[in-house]
């Protein structure tokens, strides 16, 4: 009988430490924000708020023999209109990645690729990334977001077919 009394003594007790351990913290993450009331509209485009890139018909030899190779480029741009906040704006593009490269997105061609780059060509934009900075909009006026989209061989194999992939965005305020 002494003997249940001590166990379930020094059970009760290691049942409070062990609850006060998992009761310490190693730190806060503080969500703050706002919530406006209307960002900038996106003008409308072929079939309302659409942008089509276009890279036509090419040869599977445009990509050469090596991974990386861009075959082509095309400028697009995004155009907003009547912009209801003032400060530097921001886009995420969210698409399916490639299956050979997660850091391009899919075009639906086995062994091509989508990459998406800031309008200096260089700065690349990569699926489910947050770019920031793109532009700086006025408040009550239209910008434009400039891009370039360079078709890029993923694989030294490419099956042929037709690029039918759509790509969508968000626009991030300040």
């Amino acid at each position: 009988m002494k003997k249940n009394f001590i166990l379930a003594s020094l059970v009760t007790v290691l049942a409070v430490f062990s609850s006060f351990s998992a009761l310490s913290y190693d730190g806060t993450i503080k969500f703050r924000g706002t919530i406006i009331n209307e960002g900038c509209t996106v003008a409308a485009g072929i079939a309302g708020k659409e942008v089509e890139v276009n890279f036509g018909s090419l040869s599977k030899s445009a990509f050469g023999n090596a991974v990386d190779t861009v075959a082509v480029s095309k400028n697009f741009s995004i155009s907003l209109q009547n912009c209801q906040v003032a400060g530097n704006l921001g886009i995420l593009f969210d698409g399916d990645r490639d299956a050979n490269n997660n850091n391009v997105f899919s075009s639906g061609v086995s062994g091509v690729g989508i990459k998406i780059f800031r309008a200096d060509g260089t700065t690349e934009i990569r699926p489910k990334e947050y770019a920031t900075g793109l532009v700086t909009a006025t408040k009550n006026t239209d910008t434009d977001m400039q891009f370039i989209a360079k078709l890029v061989s993923t694989s030294t194999s490419i099956t042929p077919n037709k690029i039918n992939k759509d790509i969508k965005f968000t626009i991030i305020y300040p």
